[in-house]
């Protein structure tokens, strides 16, 4: 699983560094004996569903916290 993990990371990063989009979903689909039955042989399970293409529309960056308001030290205990 982590393997399978890794590798679909990578192609998402190189994806994306190469100016596409993707998409990693994991859903009701993969678990649904039918589709199984259409994909696997014995005892495989599906990891999930990649979409790749091109971006309808130019991506922009999320608006994201100021780090101070969410990162604090830690100071354990002695």
């Amino acid at each position: 699983e982590l393997s399978v993990g890794a590798a679909a990371m990578n192609l998402l990063h190189a994806t994306h560094a190469t100016g596409f989009v993707g998409s990693w979903l994991t859903g009701w689909a993969a678990y649904h004996p039918r589709v199984r039955a259409a994909f696997c042989v014995g005892t495989e399970r599906i990891a999930g569903f990649f979409f790749l293409g091109s971006p309808g529309q130019p991506l922009t960056e999320r608006a994201r916290p100021d780090p101070r308001s969410v990162v604090r030290a830690w100071n354990p205990p002695l």
